[in-house]
């Protein structure tokens, strides 16, 4: 059965993530890396799109994309990781499938948010050991924001960020909120973020966990925070608060 288009998006910005085969090396080496980023930059020609961030790491990648369309986006990750793994599979003496799926994305609601997202992406490689700071980091746009570099083209960036009055400098910042973003794989730490996220809002309101789920007030901000903020599905929100998933979903409609 054909996957139907998804159209119901709230923002104009994702993040996407594409991850090798069993977590399996896709970017062995220099060569591999700017092949991809070759593609990227090939079939962003004819989109109305814009790359905001990336960092290309081992065994999978990160964008961040500025578009209005999410088919636009679902069509350019299709064409590029296609010609990646013919590629791949050629150049490395081997056949099969190279990436996991063809990507995961979340939707970035508010503007801090679209602040840490980049942030997170260009510190990937320090999160990783890889090394001490992201301005180290070649496989990255970090150094791109410093001048136009291999697929970013940091003026029309720019003219995007400032719609948001956000500036180049506060990108480029050296803090960011690195628990609002995990990768989907790890779900040791998505359920340890999910119980510190609850257990941190009960703290502070001065509630506890029956009081939470019996007054609409906390309720609805909770499941705002934990949606908006990050981008947990409705189901999963349900699941951790112990109600109905409808409940949640008519309490986020009312946003």
């Amino acid at each position: 059965m054909p996957r139907t288009a998804r159209r119901d998006c709230y923002t104009e910005f994702f993040h996407v993530m594409i991850q090798g085969l069993n977590k399996e090396y896709i970017f062995n080496n220099e060569l591999e890396i700017n092949t991809y980023l070759k593609y990227l930059k090939e079939n962003l020609k004819d989109k109305n799109l814009q790359i905001i961030a990336y960092c290309m790491m081992n065994n999978h990648a990160h964008f961040l994309i500025h578009s209005n369309d999410i088919l636009e986006i679902s069509k350019l990750m299709s064409q590029v990781n296609t010609k990646y793994a013919i590629f791949y599979n050629k150049f490395n003496h081997r056949c099969g499938i190279v990436f996991r799926n063809r990507y995961k994305s979340e939707q970035i609601f508010t503007y801090s948010h679209l602040v840490s997202c980049i942030n997170y992406i260009h510190n990937n490689p320090v999160k990783a050991k890889i090394c001490e700071k992201k301005e180290n980091y070649k496989y990255s746009s970090y150094r791109d924001y410093k001048k136009n570099g291999k697929i970013l083209n940091t003026e029309k960036i720019e003219d995007i960020l400032k719609k948001y009055d956000i500036a180049i400098e506060a990108v480029l910042r050296e803090k960011y909120e690195s628990y609002k973003f995990i990768d989907d794989t790890d779900e040791e730490d998505k359920e340890k973020l999910k119980i510190s996220i609850v257990q941190e809002f009960l703290k502070n309101n001065n509630i506890n966990r029956e009081e939470l789920i019996g007054n609409k007030f906390y309720l609805k901000k909770i499941a705002t925070l934990m949606y908006m903020e990050f981008n947990f599905k409705q189901t999963e929100i349900a699941e951790t608060l112990g109600v109905k998933r409808l409940k949640i979903h008519r309490i986020l409609h009312e946003l």
